[in-house]
């Protein structure tokens, strides 16, 4: 087989050089009956023996050119037939699911195809056949096309990358052939092939790139499609080695849902925001809801002095604070109320007295207690003593000296004797209640949620 200047051999080259078959394999095809599926439809039906492939087609019909859809569906069906490959057909009423939906009526189209491409997937799967792969004609003018659109939107490197040649289970064997190849192979094999209408009309975007853009760098260098896949595979190979050291970089800063930022400071800024894209990513519905936009935001910030906020699409509130960057709700974090939260006994002091060692188990002289002890959030007069001597510190004062975040302030419990604060809990206690060889009962306090008695 000869597509044009590519060679079956170069296909298979490329197929290898991207890992997208093995021995065994099932593959379903994306089949819509246009010259780029069919195409695809022949090189995989070619290769079947080779490589013990299991081939099944998915044709999805979009009910949107009417009785032309219908056609393309017929011819899918006798072209599946004639060469005894099982075929599974979608009948879909695209534009109604997008106008339900609220999507793009292309979007949509695309959901539905590569939801029936995963269905027919796990059927195989469900036969015994195993690493089911999908794959999909794109080719080298779709890959090209992708990075113009991309650009003219607006995108970082994952969208030069264009289309990758393969993802998960999806693999693009012609990604690397063009346009022309593929309906000059066709027409010298005398192959038949569905024509799309729709992709004539420059009411699309991609079709205005496709038919006025795509000719014009063609005038400019006839190796258009060629340089830009070269560039593309150049491009994706430095995003995946990006990729690695985020992932590594968020590996280590990521601690507690928390973004710890002092190392993040002295790592290159590219590969900063990409980390810090990605930490905000993880509390969005989607990657795209987090843009160029918000990043600057943060990076505007970042070496500001105090707490810094952002606002963030889906209600959210990216906080930044002593190093720290945290996404909350844009309420923060709320006070709340500590019933159940707190176990308190009190008893005889003896000697020796084994004090506990449980962060979150504190002991106090009883003695000195001259109110009803409270657990609470902070009040304006709040106060602690720091040391032996009675030293004085004011709540504020001491949440500054420890850094601890202004949006963590109003969520931390305290136990309290009217507006002396005994025990910032999970920090520390004031000097002025401890427990010395003077004391005759000991309140004890343990702090866990929902204490058992």
């Amino acid at each position: 087989m000869t597509i044009g200047s590519f060679s079956e051999k170069k296909i298979r080259e490329f197929v290898e050089k991207h890992h997208m078959l093995t021995k065994g394999n099932g593959v379903v095809i994306g089949l819509s009956g246009g010259p780029d599926s069919v195409c695809l439809f022949f090189v995989l039906l070619n290769m079947a023996k080779d490589y013990d492939l299991t081939l099944s087609a998915v044709h999805v019909n979009h009910c949107i050119r009417g009785d032309e859809a219908d056609a393309d569906e017929s011819f899918v069906r006798e072209l599946c037939s004639s060469h005894d490959i099982p075929l599974t057909v979608l009948k879909k009423d695209v534009i109604a699911l997008a106008r339900t939906n609220g999507r793009p009526v292309e979007e949509e189209a695309r959901i539905v195809r590569y939801e029936a491409f995963e269905a027919e997937a796990r059927l195989l799967e469900s036969k015994g056949c195993k690493d089911v792969k999908i794959a999909i004609a794109h080719n080298a003018n779709d890959n090209a096309e992708t990075v113009l659109f991309h650009m003219a939107r607006g995108c970082g490197l994952d969208g030069l990358c264009g289309i990758p040649a393969t993802r998960e289970r999806i693999i693009r064997p012609i990604l690397m052939v063009s346009k022309a190849d593929i309906v000059g192979w066709l027409k010298e094999n005398n192959i038949k092939y569905c024509v799309d209408k729709t992709n004539a009309d420059t009411a699309y975007d991609r079709n205005r790139i496709r038919h006025n853009i795509m000719p014009e760098l063609e005038r400019v260098n006839s190796g258009v499609l060629e340089h830009m896949g070269a560039m593309t595979d150049i491009l994706s190979e430095a995003s995946d080695y990006i990729g690695t050291e985020v992932n590594r970089l968020l590996e280590e800063c990521g601690k507690d849902g928390r973004l710890q930022l002092k190392q993040l400071k002295e790592t290159h800024s590219f590969v900063r925001k990409s980390v810090i894209k990605e930490y905000l990513s993880s509390y969005m519905p989607f990657e795209k809801d987090v843009s160029l936009s918000h990043i600057n935001q943060i990076e505007d910030v970042l070496y500001m002095d105090g707490e810094k906020r952002v606002s963030l699409p889906h209600g959210k509130c990216a906080i930044l604070s002593y190093d720290t960057l945290i996404v909350t709700n844009h309420e923060g974090m709320e006070p709340q109320g500590y019933e159940n939260c707190v176990k308190m006994r009190v008893f005889e002091a003896t000697t020796p007295l084994s004090y506990p060692v449980d962060t979150y188990t504190k002991w106090f002289d009883y003695d000195k207690i001259t109110e009803n002890v409270a657990v609470r959030n902070r009040k304006e007069k709040d106060y602690l003593i720091i040391n032996s001597l009675g030293q004085k510190k004011s709540l504020q004062d001491y949440f500054v000296n420890e850094k601890i975040p202004k949006y963590l302030r109003d969520s931390i419990p305290l136990v309290c004797d009217g507006d002396h604060v005994m025990w910032v809990i999970g920090h520390r206690i004031s000097e002025y209640y401890k427990v010395t060889d003077n004391t005759k009962k000991v309140l004890e306090i343990i702090y866990g949620g929902n204490i058992d008695e």
